[in-house]
């Protein structure tokens, strides 16, 4: 719990230093607490990479859920939300061990880094892809070709959000 905890304090804090604007906090440390809950119970049950992976994609999955419900471009709730996953204690680890000339502890700590780096970036692309297929689908049976979609704002968009 305490874990989970840290996760959305880490979000919140994220969007602080972000400058996100205070309505949108909660829902981005909620997102971070849950998104780091996905990861432990992943994580438990079939790896670092898989929970890596999991948790990405529902950090994404809930962003893009909840900026369209609330109107905003998704990176501003999903970006803050990230930042706390990034795995800097196992990079902090490599270049230590790297500096102490210990280079099996190194490539060790390395490959666990670029692992989780790794299932991070597949979540997120997998969500992606997901997510512009339904839209393009979704414009498709309109038959107008336009759709009003918050998922891939535009920087404007994103600044007036912050």
């Amino acid at each position: 719990m305490g874990q989970i905890l840290a996760g959305a304090l880490g979000g919140l804090g994220f969007s602080i230093v972000f400058g996100v604007r205070k309505k949108y906090m909660v829902l981005i440390a909620l997102n971070a607490g849950l998104s780091w809950a996905v990861y432990l119970a992943v994580n438990a049950l079939a790896g670092d990479f898989a929970g890596n992976m999991a948790s990405a994609m529902f950090c994404s999955l809930m962003a893009a859920v909840l900026a369209r419900r609330i109107k905003v471009p998704t990176v501003v709730l999903q970006m803050p939300a990230t930042v706390p996953m990034i795995p800097g204690g196992s990079l902090y680890y490599t270049m230590l061990y790297v500096f102490s000339g210990d280079m099996l502890n190194a490539k060790l700590y390395f490959l666990s880094t670029i692992r989780a780096i790794f299932g991070m970036a597949i979540g997120f692309a997998v969500v992606s892809v997901l997510l512009r297929t339904l839209a393009e689908k979704r414009t498709h049976a309109t038959h107008d070709g336009h759709t009003e979609d918050f998922h891939a704002g535009s920087r404007d968009d994103v600044h007036d959000a912050l």
